[in-house]
């Protein structure tokens, strides 16, 4: 979590905005919208947009979901949002009922995984035999070129 982002006021459009997304990830996984009921929102990371790029914020929420047979569930919920000019653009939400998966999530937000392609060694192999053929193609040219050439 970035140290602002538990200090930072968020207008009541965007505590509105959030809270409807929850409550649509909810719908969307077939709860009950009038019986189940989102708790805890927060915001996880926020990342403020500037001239050059978009800003994004990641919200996380707990919710109690009630199912189409009645029976409650315990819910963890992730909400990514894109911040552009000013406006929240929802672009990932993610219900799950194991918290530690959206810790993965922001996990992978804050750190995301680097291209190793280089260390790869089956990479280091393609690299070699593309500059060995390049060398040897320009070599037979350059002989049959020349030779075309002398015989000239």
């Amino acid at each position: 979590m970035k140290p602002e982002t538990s200090f930072y006021q968020f207008s009541k459009e965007v505590w509105q905005t959030v809270n409807h997304q929850a409550m649509h990830a909810l719908i969307r996984k077939e709860f009950c919208p009038d019986e189940s009921q989102v708790e805890s929102i927060r915001c996880v990371f926020l990342d403020e947009e500037c001239e050059g790029e978009y800003g994004r914020q990641i919200w996380f929420f707990e919710a109690a979901g009630v199912d189409p047979i009645g029976r409650r569930h315990r819910l963890y919920g992730a909400l990514d949002f894109s911040v552009q000019y000013g406006l929240l653009e929802p672009t990932r939400a993610m219900l799950m009922d194991d918290p530690h998966h959206r810790q993965r999530f922001l996990q992978s937000v804050n750190q995301p995984p680097e291209s190793q392609v280089w260390a790869n060694p089956s990479t280091k192999v393609w690299v070699r035999l593309t500059l060995a053929s390049v060398i040897i193609l320009s070599a037979i040219w350059l002989l049959v070129l020349s030779a075309y050439l002398i015989d000239m």
